[in-house]
């Protein structure tokens, strides 16, 4: 206490002198204004940045952007409607066993590399902020973490589901463009196929294999807000793959989620890219060979 006391005088002394000191105080606010004053541009700047790293993380998904505008009901031709159009048309021909025919209806969505990722995003969503980083530095260091040069390229189709566009209808309606999404025929095509292999896929087995029933019905839930715009999940992120390596009935060969045990753990970008190279050529928590 003695110590502290000692420590502390220098500033009483200082403290008192300033009370008494009758000129130094207007000096003393004058200061304390200007450094405010300066420090402004400073504090802008940075709530600026931030602000400006929440845009760059959704024009990051805008790139390949699937739109909703159009997708209202009586107009229902947005690029979204028409994307889900294609897949029903792709996995009845993929189920079917023509294989080339689903591959040319969706080749111009995997950049004729038939495989790709579907995220559903938006913005203000730190699992999305996570997702683009690790997308990111993935493509960035493509060949680091897929060896095999026979994988097709990375590429992505994202939805924002909280894409607003300026139409009276959607505020006369009071809904959002996403809400009439979820209700065309094709996308609950594509809704009823995904749920209907979902616990099939080797991800959702292998997570019940490290975290049992609860991790598995996270994930059946989640995937089940696919309809139910107030709880839908995002990022959702889906593998559609055309390729030979996929042997399944199904085009959508993967559903998961940031939320995951192994993802969110990830604190730097290295783990994160690697949780989604995983995915891609079913290494990891989506390999058959996991324990």
């Amino acid at each position: 206490m003695n110590i502290l006391k000692k420590i502390g005088t220098p500033f009483v002394a200082i403290w008192r002198w300033i009370k008494e000191t009758a000129w130094v105080q207007p000096l003393l606010i004058v200061g304390i204004i200007f450094a405010i004053i300066f420090s402004i541009p400073s504090i802008t700047k940075g709530i600026q940045g931030l602000m400006d790293r929440k845009e760059s993380d959704i024009v990051y998904f805008e790139d390949h952007q699937l739109s909703l505008e159009g997708s209202k009901r009586g107009e229902e031709n947005s690029q979204a409607n028409i994307f889900f159009d294609k897949f029903v048309e792709a996995q009845n021909l993929w189920e079917n066993g023509d294989k080339e025919g689903a591959r040319e209806t969706l080749s111009s969505y995997s950049n004729n590399g038939n495989k790709f990722f579907l995220f559903f995003v938006q913005e203000e969503c730190a699992g999305c902020s996570s997702l683009k980083e690790g997308c990111e530095y993935l493509e960035d260091n493509w060949s680091t973490y897929v060896t095999d040069s026979e994988e097709p390229s990375f590429y992505f189709q994202s939805i924002i589901v909280d894409q607003e566009i300026d139409d009276d209808y959607y505020e006369d309606e009071d809904k959002h463009p996403i809400d009439d999404l979820v209700t065309y025929q094709s996308y609950l095509e594509f809704y009823r196929i995904v749920m209907g292999n979902i616990q099939n896929q080797r991800y959702y087995i292998n997570v019940g294999i490290r975290d049992g029933s609860s991790g598995q019905n996270t994930i059946y839930s989640n995937t089940e807000a696919l309809i139910n715009t107030s709880d839908l999940q995002t990022p959702t992120i889906m593998l559609l793959d055309l390729t030979d390596t996929n042997t399944t009935s199904y085009i959508v060969s993967e559903v998961f989620y940031t939320s995951d045990a192994t993802f969110s753990a990830a604190s730097d970008v290295y783990g994160k890219a690697s949780f989604i190279a995983d995915a891609w050529t079913y290494d990891g928590v989506f390999g058959k060979d996991y324990h």
